[in-house]
């Protein structure tokens, strides 16, 4: 079994700490964090602990997790938590999780998961099943199995599912699939929004990262996917000031919150540079570096505890005015998140504490999945050590 802190995520801290200099622009209001660093740290690790002590039973089982991320997203939060405490229970509890998901994917006749029906095209009912839900699931079962070793077949599968998910030369894989058929849902010329597609490019990638050895020919054909989707078509559609739009176009939906899904789209190519150093180069660097920026100066004014006002720049009538932590809470770890990896200590700790005096601590559905994997994700790098 491999244990202790990847080296790759220490190196991906000392990165992006490197990147706060003199070009970084500056969000208002921001005073010296450096006092209350160790003092959130510590709050942070207490609260999470009681999080995930919470959804264990006393002989160490892990109580049902509810929502199509709940358990790929727990698993990896309980898997963090391990490496960062060193507690056999939260091991324990991870692998449970992730053979559970494996049980779950090998019971579909693709691997993947159906999410809710959906209508095709000519009035048809589907089973859908796809991203961001495939590729979060996905990247974090592949990464315990990396972690403990010994479980080739189980990562070749994964990689499978990934491989044979439907495809487009073009550059991006299907928004989502009939669960029975494979087959997707609309026609492979459209392509898929834009955290679909970087769900799947952050899975594939972290995935074939973790076969080089397993299977070459398996990951060379992950990789050549990432690279088609990731190179032509994500990194060419941001635009100046950093955002992606919700489509890779301009015609974002009114009733769709385009910043929520810049945020976790964000995070998704984050986690790719995370857990696949050969994706930290300078390319992707510079595309996180001006989406961070983009976060900073538009959405952090308008979450709280700030209240605006927002310049808000490609905002949608569907894209909150504020993002609260009692209606918005997953976008304030998001956005944290994004702040803290991004270098911006200062404002990422005023935005996590707001959200963490309301962490749903024992919540075993989406909202405790959508608190406790960012803050694992934040509580196992090198910054906050």
């Amino acid at each position: 079994m491999k244990t202790g802190l990847p080296v790759a995520i220490t190196l991906l801290f000392a990165f992006t700490l490197g990147m706060r200099g003199a070009d970084t622009p500056q969000a208002p209001n921001a005073g010296s964090a450096a006092e209350s660093l160790p003092a959130f740290k510590a709050k942070l690790r207490d609260t999470l602990t009681r999080h995930l002590d919470k959804l264990l039973g006393a002989d160490g089982s892990v109580r049902a997790l509810k929502g199509k991320t709940a358990e790929g997203n727990g698993a990896l939060a309980f898997y963090l938590m391990f490496e960062v405490t060193g507690e056999q229970r939260y091991r324990k509890a991870a692998l449970s999780l992730a053979d559970q998901v494996l049980k779950d994917m090998r019971a579909t006749k693709f691997g993947v998961l159906p999410i809710k029906e959906k209508d095709k095209p000519g009035g048809i009912t589907i089973v859908g099943g796809g991203p961001p839900a495939l590729g979060a699931y996905t990247s974090s079962v592949a990464y315990i199995l990396h972690q403990e070793g010994g479980r080739p077949d189980d990562l070749r599968y994964i990689a499978t599912v990934l491989d044979r998910y439907a495809w487009s030369e073009n550059g991006w894989w299907a928004a989502t699939i009939d669960v029975k058929t494979g087959e997707s849902k609309l026609p492979m010329t459209k392509p898929s929004i834009i955290n679909k597609a970087a769900a799947m490019a952050m899975a594939a990638g972290i995935v074939s990262g973790y076969l080089r050895d397993i299977d070459p020919a398996l990951a060379a054909s992950l990789k050549r996917k990432t690279d088609k989707c990731l190179y032509d078509q994500i990194i060419p559609a941001q635009l100046a000031d950093g955002f992606w739009h919700y489509g890779l176009n301009e015609n974002d939906p009114k009733d769709k919150d385009v910043f929520g899904y810049f945020m976790l789209t964000t995070k998704e190519l984050m986690n790719l540079q995370r857990f696949n150093p050969a994706y930290r180069e300078e390319r992707l660097n510079a595309a996180l570096k001006k989406a961070q920026a983009f976060a900073l100066q538009q959405i952090v004014p308008m979450t709280e505890p700030n209240s605006g006002p927002a310049p808000r720049p490609h905002a949608t009538p569907g894209t909150p005015k504020r993002y609260s932590v009692q209606d918005e809470a997953k976008r304030s770890y998001q956005l944290g998140l994004i702040l803290l990896e991004g270098g911006q200590v200062n404002e990422g700790l005023r935005i996590l504490s707001a959200a963490l005096a309301q962490f749903p601590v024992g919540n075993a559905g989406q909202e405790g999945a959508h608190a406790s994997e960012p803050s694992a994700l934040i509580l196992s790098g090198s910054l906050l050590h």
